[in-house]
């Protein structure tokens, strides 16, 4: 996953306003960023004029509407469209062709999402898994990675080991005891180890996935 990091200047457009696309708008503005929205229903944009810098509406499909209104320019594109995988599809093909910096687009199952991934789409959001509030959350922290899943009780999250882990086993660790921490899951070389033992050593690159009590 490519990553990119997020400035106080940075200016996000939001190509859609779903509950996924309005929840991330609303999350993002109220953090201070710009944000433009674009949906192609007229009521919806009218609704929703309080929660970004500037909304209008407009074909986010067609790449004429989107060089009209510099999509280029924009440091973070998010495609939103709800249920309409073929216009998000077809934008994301054309966000490619105009040169976006950082395409993030929300898919509706894996199959979507192998075929955002093979047009070029920097991240692929999979809703039942994150809702905008937590997305706009991981953008504004720079962690586009980490963030898997909050709770008042723990978080689920991404972490490369710490230096002082790196060779040694879990067992000589003791993770769950000094840091709250346990490792569910270890992904090295692409490659899903999701059935540790106590003598499994974290290595430099592996990818920890882990549970961390609050």
């Amino acid at each position: 996953m490519k990553k990119f990091r997020i400035s106080h200047n940075t200016q996000f457009a939001v190509l859609g306003l779903s509950k996924f696309g309005k929840g991330l708008t609303q999350a993002l503005t109220d953090n201070g960023y710009h944000v433009l929205c674009c949906d192609i229903d007229e009521q919806i944009v009218q609704e929703n004029l309080h929660i970004a810098t500037h909304i209008i509406q407009a074909d986010a499909s067609d790449k004429a509407v989107l060089e009209k209104i510099g999509i280029s320019n924009f440091d973070v594109v998010i495609i939103a469209f709800g249920r309409d995988f073929e216009s998000a599809a077809v934008t994301a093909t054309i966000l490619k062709e105009l040169k976006v910096n950082y395409i993030i687009v929300k898919a509706n199952g894996i199959r979507q999402k192998q075929i955002f991934e093979s047009i070029g789409v920097d991240r692929v959001i999979l809703p039942e898994k994150e809702m905008g509030e937590r997305v706009a959350y991981s953008l504004i922290t720079n962690d586009l990675m980490d963030s898997i899943h909050r709770s008042d009780k723990y978080d689920i999250i991404e972490m490369k080991p710490l230096p002082e882990w790196e060779g040694k086993s879990l067992d000589k660790l003791r993770l769950r005891q000094t840091e709250s921490i346990n490792v569910i899951a270890i992904i090295r070389e692409n490659e899903v180890m999701a059935v540790l033992d106590a003598k499994t050593v974290l290595l430099p690159k592996d990818d920890l996935i882990v549970l961390k009590s609050r």
